[in-house]
């Protein structure tokens, strides 16, 4: 439990984001000169393209461009296409580029895409790449470089984090001291409910400020159950777990929490209606919202939105009445991005391809840098030692024991389905539509079949 408080500082984050621009970008990604040419130089070797598929648009395209930049130059045989995707639609144009025989040489893909595509041969594991560049995986947090394997290959390097999704608490001191009281940051599912008790007001209209909302999905819920000893899969994936007492413990808590502090599910999704991206009209932001559990993210927006906001954090409570839980986050079970190269690209393109994905995942002037560029932190713990973040926010030290935090489970190429399942679940239990038991039970039955379906397969 913790009562200190403090701001993120706006000028050391436009700090951050100035200075390191300056100095990164001459440092990291400037132009390195090229050896001259004499009458002893080699015959130009030919030219190798590269098409790099990827979502970082609006500003990080052009931070994008500059590590490509910097690449090239290192790289005087190799080009690199940055041609960046609408996200709408964005899988479904991966699933065609793949099947029409040409798709471009590196692809930028979700940890559930990659399990997938590589489940079904489509890619080109990159073990002997690594083995041969001597690549230390251990620089990676291993929560991070553990979301990319399949049946023992390695398929990717993570770039951003995988984690830092589920493992944060955050606590808005402003509600805290406006009331005069002493405020603490739960550790544990009864002192969340306790302080959420206290802080949450509702009249006949719905919620007026929430203490907390422990969520309204199975993204929610698989959080949870992992900070009640619970798992979404057996150890070799061929049954679901979810069900078990854990489970049920788990989602009973979600649904008594719910309906007896914040007056059941339907006021919740109501004081949470709007946009889904973040806007200076959230609640969080106006001082309506107590307790935030969010992701990394969230320190760019706060900065954005309400940089005086005086705050604390620590990491997500843990059930205190089962002796074996912990507080940990999960990494990759509801994103991760990674860069993969289909098995189709073949010599000299593939060793190409591979050394780009090497530059945006494991280089500290590439990969590190372009976190480093937007204030969030990086799978590479170099990185994040870097002393800009900690003189942009206040509690980096506890992100980073977030991120230690973090787990890489197991999930399946049909994850999204189950995932699908155990959503419906949870919210027939929350609206009442079946007991917790029920929807439990029922969504396990189904989750099985589809387990059962690809294993026979």
């Amino acid at each position: 439990m913790s009562t200190h408080a403090q701001r993120i500082s706006r000028r050391s984050m436009l700090k951050l984001m100035g200075a390191t621009a300056a100095t990164g970008v001459l440092a990291a990604c400037a132009p390195v000169a090229a050896p001259a040419g004499g009458e002893g130089a080699a015959p130009a070797a030919e030219t190798v393209s590269i098409r790099f598929w990827n979502v970082w648009g609006a500003a990080r395209e052009e931070l994008m461009n500059q590590i490509i930049a910097n690449f090239e130059t290192e790289n005087p045989g190799i080009t690199v296409q940055n041609l960046v995707q609408p996200f709408e639609g964005r899988e479904e144009n991966l699933f065609a580029a793949l099947a029409g025989g040409d798709p471009p040489e590196v692809m930028m893909a979700s940890r559930a895409e990659i399990l997938k595509f590589a489940d079904d041969g489509l890619l080109a594991p990159i073990d002997d790449f690594v083995a041969a560049n001597d690549l230390d995986l251990n620089a990676f947090y291993p929560s991070e470089i553990g979301n990319f394997y399949w049946e023992g290959a390695l398929y990717s390097m993570p770039m951003p984090t995988g984690g830092g999704i589920t493992s944060l608490e955050l606590v808005n001191f402003d509600i805290v001291n406006a009331e005069g009281k002493e405020g603490m940051i739960p550790a544990t599912w009864a002192e969340l409910e306790d302080m959420a008790k206290e802080y949450t007001t509702l009249d006949d209209r719905g919620i007026l400020r929430i203490g907390a909302d422990p969520g309204t999905d199975a993204s929610a819920f698989f959080a949870w159950l992992y900070c009640n000893t619970g798992e979404i899969y057996s150890e070799d994936l061929r049954q679901v777990a979810f069900d078990s007492e854990a489970g049920l413990d788990t989602l009973n808590w979600m649904v008594n929490f719910t309906n007896d502090i914040n007056g059941g599910v339907q006021n919740v999704i109501d004081f949470f209606a709007g946009p889904g991206e973040a806007t200076e009209a959230q609640p969080w932001y106006n001082d309506a919202q107590l307790i935030n559990f969010a992701n990394v993210s969230i320190f760019f927006h706060m900065q954005t939105y309400k940089p005086d906001m005086q705050w604390d954090m620590s990491t997500r409570p843990y059930n205190g009445g089962n002796p074996d839980a912990v507080s940990q986050g999960l990494s990759g079970e509801n994103f991760a991005w990674g860069y993969v190269v289909p098995s189709v690209v073949t010599e000299p393109t593939q060793d190409a391809a591979f050394k780009w994905v090497k530059k945006i995942t494991y280089d500290e002037d590439g990969a590190g840098w372009f976190m480093l560029q937007q204030g969030r932190p990086s799978p590479l713990r170099a990185v994040n030692e870097n002393q800009a973040y900690y003189d942009v926010n206040p509690h980096w030290d506890k992100v980073l024991i977030s991120l230690e935090s973090d787990k890489s489970i197991a999930i399946m190429p049909e994850h999204a389905r189950v995932k699908d399942i155990v959503n419906q679940a949870v919210q027939a239990a929350l609206f009442g539509d079946k007991t917790p038991e029920v929807a439990l039970a029922d969504a396990a039955t189904q989750a099985q079949a589809v387990l059962d379906e690809y294993w026979g397969a």
